[in-house]
């Protein structure tokens, strides 16, 4: 925003402000981890509005929206709409929650990384070495190019311990994937359920099932597995077993996700 003061006469004068114009931010999910880009801290006073400022108070880079709403005690549509006008502001990015059954994989832009491209490699480092020595900056490439489609990332952390590499020794790596993901270094693999049911709908030109089981909603290839849990508030490991039992072998479908834009210096 921009002060402006124009003077009409010597006696009387105009202040203006001008705002910048914003695109609309995309709709916030209940399954979104919110995360600032700014110090809250240092810009709230007594002038902001109540809820707003309950809300601020709960983003931490690991509660989901949901979650969020729940310990603010603030309604959850209210929640999404003080979320949506800080994303409007560019005050927050909104990520995927952080899982150790989540798949990641890297993009063409991870070579920026390696080449150290804008000391993006001491930048990755001040935000993720929270413990012990800081290792050389080999190790965070090592890490980011191992990265695959083939594996989770507890099977990822298992294949570096077995090396002899003990991650969770130096490294956090819930702020190593967001890092990732922030700088679109690597991608979000999501996973989505497909059951033969709705296959056979769309043979028969129905495009929906009928009736069915209470999930049935949730298996047209639509539905991420964060959004199955998240809306249904039950474990990732519960909905593979439920899927399992109650409906027979599920085809399951894996998407690559949007990445966040890459632009912004992580604090």
């Amino acid at each position: 925003m921009w002060p402006h003061l124009t003077g009409l006469d010597d006696a009387n004068t105009i202040n203006m402000k001008l705002f910048p114009n914003h695109r609309h931010p995309p709709p916030v999910k209940s399954w979104h981890v919110p995360i600032s880009t700014m110090k809250f801290s240092e810009i709230m006073d007594d002038t902001w509005d109540l809820t707003m400022k309950k809300v601020i108070k709960q983003i931490d880079g690991i509660k989901d929206v949901r979650r969020i709403a729940h310990d603010a005690d603030v309604a959850l549509d209210l929640t999404k709409i003080a979320l949506q006008h800080l994303l409007y502001y560019d005050s927050i990015l909104m990520l995927d929650l952080f899982l150790f059954g989540n798949i990641y994989a890297p993009t063409p832009e991870v070579n920026d990384f390696v080449a150290d491209k804008d000391g993006m490699q001491d930048e990755c480092a001040n935000y993720v070495y929270i413990n012990g020595p800081r290792l050389p900056n080999f190790y965070l490439c090592r890490l980011f190019t191992s990265l695959t489609t083939s594996r989770t990332v507890k099977e990822w952390l298992k294949l570096h311990i077995d090396q002899g590499f003990p991650i969770l020794n130096f490294v956090d790596v819930r702020r190593f994937i967001q890092f990732g993901i922030i700088k679109g270094l690597i991608y979000r693999v999501q996973k989505c359920a497909v059951s033969p049911a709705y296959i056979s709908s769309l043979v028969s030109g129905q495009n929906r099932v009928a009736g069915g089981d209470i999930m049935q909603k949730y298996l047209d290839g639509c539905h991420s597995f964060d959004q199955i849990t998240t809306e249904n508030n039950m474990a990732e490991a519960f909905l593979w077993e439920m899927l399992g039992e109650s409906l027979g072998r599920i085809p399951i479908s894996f998407l690559r996700a949007s990445r966040a834009r890459s632009g912004l210096t992580v604090e």
